[in-house]
């Protein structure tokens, strides 16, 4: 009976030597993030509800994408969980609407600027792909389409969104003439155009179940801020 007397002290020693370990070091990756801010390096994923986060503590990114919306519609079921867990634990977060064709750009930006509004830390993200949702658009047509949801970024953030595409239909489009910075979806590539930033590949992360699109960065986080 003697010995349990001592149990509390021993439990009160072990949890002084391991704790520390298990706490989440937000410091440590804040400031291992503001040094990716001064340089041109670092890299970070993309999610949606597609993705699960087994274990944020895990998750070294210096940067997250989340997808918020799509279309005129569609919201993320995952977005605001993962947006409020990465800032949580001292992640750059950033969000990106699927662009379709089904329906305005006005309206589309609307979908997107209800959902995500200003609690973001990275420039907004409009991802164009080859449409499998809604109808086919003339290079001018699609062009003009693209340039209503910037121009509303620049109404309302003060700035020009990324534009997340294959650099075959960026320039097809003639998207480089709206002056975005341009995040290029070519996997497993060589990129011949400027970015900011480079689905390099698709692989295994720390935290995260499966595989997720691997982002690289081209620039200083910094340019991509906010």
């Amino acid at each position: 009976m003697r010995v349990l007397q001592y149990i509390p002290t021993l439990f009160a020693v072990i949890a002084y030597l391991v704790l520390p370990s298990c706490v989440p070091d937000t410091a440590s990756r804040r400031a291992h993030q503001a040094k990716h801010f001064e340089e041109k390096s670092g890299y970070g994923v993309d999610l949606s509800h597609h993705n699960t986060v087994t274990d944020w503590e895990q998750v070294e990114a210096d940067f997250i994408f989340l997808k918020a919306t799509e279309g005129s519609t569609f919201t993320d079921s995952k977005y605001i969980s993962y947006r409020d867990k990465a800032q949580k634990h001292g992640i750059a977060v950033g969000a990106y609407h699927f662009m379709t064709t089904s329906s305005s750009a006005k309206r589309q930006f609307q979908n997107f600027y209800r959902v995500v509004g200003e609690n973001i830390d990275l420039l907004p993200v409009l991802d164009v792909e080859k449409q499998t949702k809604g109808y086919p658009k003339t290079k001018s047509q699609m062009y003009q389409h693209v340039k209503t949801f910037v121009d509303l970024c620049i109404e309302h953030y003060g700035k020009k969104p990324i534009i997340y595409s294959s650099e075959w239909l960026y320039t097809h489009y003639k998207l480089d003439e709206l002056g975005c910075p341009f995040w290029s979806g070519d996997v497993d590539a060589q990129v011949h155009i400027p970015h900011v930033i480079h689905q390099q590949t698709i692989k295994s992360v720390p935290g995260i179940a499966g595989k997720v699109d691997y982002d690289v960065l081209k620039c200083k986080l910094d340019d991509i801020q906010l």
